[in-house]
């Protein structure tokens, strides 16, 4: 997927359900984060056939069913394909300097068995 051509709209709304961390029905998502309905209604339309948003679930809203809307990627996978390995390691050096001791641990252990895992012979993986 190329989120580089997404439109300022699909990014906002993208962001808007990343926020939520619940599934949304589109008169919810647009209430809640104080959206033009149509506009809501339409982008998600078309974040919904990029497959980039899923229906999550079916609810009554009054006396309709709504259809309920959640990312069907993260942040992570979008970030991870954008980025190139330089940026990649520039974020991460931004980011060690803001951990605190107990995250560092845990991520010296992850560096230690990923380390472990790329100098073992292809065939003991």
């Amino acid at each position: 997927m190329d989120y580089l051509n997404f439109s300022k709209k699909e990014w906002e709304i993208l962001i808007c359900f990343w926020n939520a961390q619940e599934p949304l029905c589109c008169s919810d998502f647009s209430e809640r984060f104080n959206l033009n309905r149509n506009t809501s209604l339409s982008v998600i339309r078309k974040l919904v056939n990029k497959g980039i948003l899923e229906v999550a679930s079916i609810k009554m809203s009054g006396s309709v069913l709504a259809r309920r809307f959640q990312p069907k990627v993260t942040e992570l996978e979008v970030l991870q394909s954008i980025l190139n390995q330089d940026q990649i390691f520039a974020m991460l050096q931004v980011a060690i300097g803001r951990l605190e001791e107990k995250q560092l641990a845990m991520l010296m252990d992850k560096i230690t068995a990923k380390k472990q895992e790329l100098s073992m012979p292809k065939d003991h993986q």
